[in-house]
């Protein structure tokens, strides 16, 4: 469901390995995004959306969620056109930012 790398300075990439994030997802994908917060201590997030070809609106709704609880150091990247055009009707995109890959999210952060 998510694969999690360590970039040093409380910053970390979690990858969402799944093709689809469906309504039914959500509150098991919430769930281990958020422990893993916790468990690891995670300051700043860049979520890779490389794999995702589709969100519903529900699965949108974590990255606000998460964005909150992490004071706004969240990151959305690599998202597929259909991807980001979702994140752009529901205005996702004017909380969080996006960016078209992984390592310029991470840049972001170190500017």
């Amino acid at each position: 469901m998510i694969e999690v790398s360590d970039k040093g300075d409380n910053l970390f990439v979690i990858k969402i390995v799944m093709k689809e994030v469906h309504t039914l997802d959500v509150p098991d994908l919430k769930e281990k995004l958020q422990e893993t917060i916790i468990e690891k201590g995670i300051k700043k997030l860049v979520v890779d959306l490389s794999d995702v070809k589709m969100i519903t609106s529900s699965g949108i709704g974590i990255f606000l969620n998460i964005n909150q609880s992490l004071k706004s150091q969240l990151r959305l990247a690599a998202a597929n056109d259909e991807v980001k055009k979702v994140l752009d009707l529901t205005k996702v995109t004017s909380v969080i930012k996006l960016f078209s890959s992984v390592n310029e999210a991470i840049a972001a952060f170190k500017q």
